[in-house]
């Protein structure tokens, strides 16, 4: 009974995670942009010395030019999450492991490709398959990275069921 509520309180996080990816992707270009832009400046306020001292038009350049790679590093982040979320729901199965990577990364995949669809009816935004490919990376390290936190997990209890 435990197992079936783990199973279901795992698959609403996936669902959750997808919401959120959508209502990111919902966003006009005006306000994405104004959030990674937002995010850009506060980035180089922490991290760059005297960058709150610039003239503004030297703060707008420096903001634009890492926009993009703001951009893509929130696809590969976000999609990391929802691959860590899908591996972890898919391993509370008894599938085979590459039954469970295949299973979670098609799921990401997917849905990669519908988000970059759905981009195509919101103003100023457009799909694209380079974005699926840079989510499908991102679904990739995360599904990586459950499976490498399991395998250290299980080596562990294994170690600690010797010792007792």
């Amino acid at each position: 009974m435990q197992l079936k509520w783990i199973r279901f309180a795992l698959w609403i996080f996936v669902v959750i995670w997808m919401a959120v990816i959508f209502g990111l992707s919902s966003q006009v270009a005006s306000t994405s942009s104004t959030l990674s832009g937002l995010t850009v400046r506060i980035v180089a306020e922490h991290t760059q010395p005297g960058f709150g001292k610039l003239p503004a038009v030297q703060q707008n350049s420096i903001i634009e030019n890492y926009q993009h790679l703001v951009r893509k590093t929130a696809h590969v982040l976000g999609y990391m999450f929802l691959g860590m979320l899908c591996m972890a729901a898919f391993s509370s199965y008894a599938l085979s492991l590459p039954r469970r990577t295949a299973a979670a990364l098609s799921i990401c995949i997917g849905y990669a490709g519908t988000d970059e669809i759905h981009q195509l009816f919101v103003a100023g935004r457009s799909g694209q398959i380079s974005d699926v490919g840079i989510d499908s990376c991102g679904a990739l390290l995360g599904i990586g990275a459950v499976i490498v936190i399991l395998w250290g997990w299980h080596k562990l209890r294994r170690k600690k069921n010797r010792t007792v």
